[in-house]
């Protein structure tokens, strides 16, 4: 039986580290597919995927999750049903995902940033100035997350402790495309087994990423598109104007960040003060503290303030849970010099959250979570 099919937006705090962003996926193309493509080596790959700037572009994207992500709080962020990505081969995207009874639109400009909910009829916008231009943009862009961006992000980030090759091509929206794969190296400790990604011959885009565990034969998350037309895009895509009667929040990007600092949001360089991080590649553990609200089922949902979350393009949903009961509903008991806690296991990892209100989480085994935690206090 085919998995469920769904879109997954992950922002935040590295909780699932190299695995962030909006999560597509098709389904690999039949063998007999297979386009037959010039030779090419693996580092010219990787490196002329890394140096492509994507081009103008239409696409329509999926994603296939077997994550085993418990319902905890939040949860419903990612129960997607289909996604479209229009970018303009410059600075503009513009990413529509479509879910049960809503629509989430996001949309970022040279000038803007914006994210409505159809839902909550809820709108939030992000503007900068010349000297921010460019930080602004990258946060606005890692929130939408378009799957080639977060592809290629991955691949940057996990090529010093992988080995790469080539595994031949495959046909990917209708697009040929290279395969290539990522492995640990023997010295990471880590419950992947390999990650590939098919890229596109003719554009270098990377249209499709599979993340396979250990003792998986299937990939437990496959992210990427079902369609993919290349071409100039009608510039009024990338402009985004509130529908009637929405519920308008505003805010510059120096504010968010000086206002997520203040409030220990998630802006980056608030998270960069507050998070730890211990190892490399792919058995990263990132150690962060959890927003007493989280524990307390205090957020407020889509009307929280912009200061409190992800800056001005963060998240939408949220709920009135007691995240600490799920998680000890759902996760084992866990203790180590840190103290104790409770640990969650998914698909591709885990997460130990702490009595003390601390989280660190991995794609790795629970005992290297507990040693993370027991070194990042002897620190």
């Amino acid at each position: 039986m085919r998995p469920r099919t769904k879109a997954w937006v992950a922002a935040g705090s590295g909780i699932a580290v190299g695995l962030t962003g909006l999560a597509l996926s098709a389904l690999p193309a039949g063998a007999d597919d297979d386009p037959v493509l010039p030779e090419i080596g693996a580092e010219e790959l990787v490196t002329s995927a890394l140096e492509a700037r994507p081009p103008a572009f239409d696409g329509v994207a999926e994603v296939t999750n077997e994550l085993g992500l418990p319902p905890v709080p939040g949860a419903e962020a990612l129960d997607f049903e289909s996604v479209r990505v229009f970018h303009d081969g410059a600075e503009s995207t513009r990413v529509q995902i479509e879910r049960p009874a809503s629509e989430l639109t996001f949309v970022t400009n040279t000038e803007e940033a914006w994210a409505y909910d159809s839902q909550e009829h809820a709108a939030r916008q992000l503007t900068w100035d010349e000297d921010d231009a460019a930080a602004a943009r990258d946060h606005a862009e890692a929130e939408l997350a378009d799957p080639s961006r977060a592809a290629a992000e991955i691949i940057e980030r996990l090529r010093p402790t992988s080995d790469i090759f080539v595994d031949g091509t495959a046909s990917v929206a209708g697009r040929d495309a290279y395969e290539l794969v990522l492995t640990p190296k023997p010295s990471e400790k880590t419950l992947l087994r390999e990650i590939t990604v098919a890229i596109d011959e003719e554009t270098r885009a990377p249209l499709r990423l599979e993340v396979f565990a250990n003792g998986t034969t299937d990939p437990v998350l496959s992210l990427g598109f079902v369609e993919f037309e290349v071409g100039a895009q009608d510039a009024e895509l990338f402009e985004f104007t509130p529908p009637e009667g929405a519920e308008v929040e505003s805010a510059e990007a120096d504010d968010v960040a000086a206002e997520a600092g203040k409030h220990g949001g998630r802006d980056a360089g608030a998270l960069e003060e507050r998070t730890t991080t211990i190892g490399d590649g792919w058995d990263t553990v990132v150690i962060g503290e959890m927003p007493a609200e989280a524990r307390s089922g205090e957020a407020a949902g889509p009307a929280r303030e912009l200061g409190e979350e992800a800056g001005a393009l963060g998240e939408f949903g949220g709920g009135d849970q007691d995240l600490a009961g799920m998680l000890e509903q759902f996760g084992t008991p866990v203790s180590g010099e840190f103290g104790s806690g409770v640990h969650v296991e998914i698909a591709v990892g885990g997460a130990i959250v702490t009595d003390d209100g601390r989280i660190a989480a991995g794609a790795v085994p629970r005992q290297v979570l507990v040693d993370a935690l027991d070194g990042a206090d002897q620190q």
